[in-house]
This record gives C-alpha cells, structure tokens and sequence, in this order.
C-alpha cells in the first residue's frame, strides 16, 4: 500500500478546517504525469495512469488512515472500470462523475466512508511541465450542492490549495516525483546518479556498488537519454530540477 509521507498533524488539521465549506471529510494529495497534454520524457510508466501503477506508488499524502485504505480499495478493485477515472482532467476543480447503477459495491464503499462527492483538483508543477500536483477530496455533499460551494468558494480554495500544493510539493518532492515514485530507475541507477551528484568519478561508483566502470558508464549514458541531457553535468542539474535528489544538499557551484 502506498506510505503516507510524514506531514504534521497540524498541517492536516489546518487543511481540513479550511475545506469545511466544501464538506470536504478527507483529501490525497500527489504528483502525476499530464497525460491530457503528451508525455514530453521517455519513462514509460508515466505514458498511461493505469490504476494498478496508481496503486502501487511509493508514496502520497493523506488526510487520514481511512482515506489511505478507501484509495488504495478503490484502485485495486474499482477504477478500472470506474468511467470517472478515466475521464480528461483539467487545471483546477474537476467534479467526478458518480457511479451509476451498475457499480454497487463501489456506491456501498462510497457511502461507508461518507462520500457523496469527489472532486479532482489540479495545479502545475514546478517541477516538470507534463507533471501536474493533485489533490482528490472527498465530501460529503451531493453534486448539486457541491456546484453550489464551488461558485461561493471556489476562487479562496484555488489558492488555499496552491499554498499547500507548494509546501507539499516542496517538502516532500524527492518521495512525490513521479520517476522515482513510479518506479522508473532500478535503485541501482539512483544510487550512481546520487554517487554521481557527490562528484564520484566512475571508477570509484564501480568500486563502491561492486560494478564495472563500464557499467556504471553504462547506467550513466541510459540516464543522460531517459532525461534528455548532453553530459553527466546536465543529468545531475536535471535529477535536482525533477526533484529526484532534492534529499541530498546540493553541489556548490563555486
């Protein structure tokens, strides 16, 4: 199941007070791949949201324990044949479509958790720009009255949510990243990037993870492809950029 990064409590308790007027009883928060606008780098699990790959991400951000469970059941045994996830998504909110008659069990879960209505809500990110940051409330009022908060409230949420979106974002970038978070470098290749961003030459990477020079080489030449750069100098500054080693301090440049 995917872990909860480690927000503070206040944090939460902060969020979902402001979101009261929404009826909003529990939010996840993430990074993903735009798929509505092409993907622009080759990892190929980004290409599609499938919710299997949904399911199976590292980490994410999330209101509540319950909310964590409800998410990963719904993935699992639900979104694939829920038309609702997989309807064209744009900047800002986005009511989903409810279940229909035909999806009992989904309703049944729905309602255990005091659901009536989601909304999806998406904000650029920085730090990609086919990746977009993604909060999913879950309230409970109806549709209607959800249309109805939003014509009220909806600009004061916008930018309530981007205040969080870039503490989440920010914080929390090196665990949300969608290459990393996705799985889409072994942890072999992240650990040559990181050697790598210390300033290791190959030699001593391959001396350190029990590989030939020519395989870190190997791992490094693969990379430079993967995020589009020139040298092992441009693939460090853009692992930084997409926040895969924004964990580590960064290089000085004097």
């Amino acid at each position: 199941m995917t872990e909860n990064c480690p927000i503070p409590i206040d944090f939460i308790k902060d969020l979902m007070d402001q979101l009261e007027v929404l009826g909003v009883n529990g939010f996840i928060y993430g990074t993903t791949s735009d798929i509505n606008q092409g993907q622009v780098h080759p990892f190929r699990k980004l290409e599609k949201r499938l919710p299997i790959k949904m399911a199976n991400c590292c980490y994410g951000i999330f209101s509540d324990e319950g909310t964590r469970i409800f998410r990963d059941t719904y993935l699992r045994l639900f979104a694939g044949n829920d038309e609702g996830f997989f309807e064209k998504k744009v900047i800002g909110p986005n009511l989903w479509r409810q279940p229909d008659k035909g999806q009992p069990l989904l309703i049944k879960l729905m309602e255990k958790n005091g659901i009536n209505t989601r909304i999806a809500w998406l904000l650029p990110s920085k730090f990609h720009k086919s990746w977009v940051n993604v909060f999913i409330l879950h309230s409970s009022l109806s549709q209607q009255q959800m249309k109805e908060a939003l014509e009220k409230h909806g600009d004061k949420i916008q930018r309530l949510l981007e205040v969080y979106s870039e503490y989440f974002s920010s914080k929390y970038i090196h665990l949300l990243n969608p290459v990393t978070n996705f799985k889409c470098l072994t942890s072999k290749s992240i650990n040559i990037l990181q050697l790598a961003a210390e300033g290791t030459s190959s030699p001593d990477i391959a001396k350190s993870l029990y590989l030939t020079e020519r395989g870190v080489n190997y791992h490094i030449d693969r990379m430079k492809v993967l995020f589009g750069a020139k040298n092992r100098v441009q693939l460090i500054s853009r692992a930084f950029q997409m926040g895969i080693l924004n964990e580590m301090p960064q290089p000085s440049l004097i």
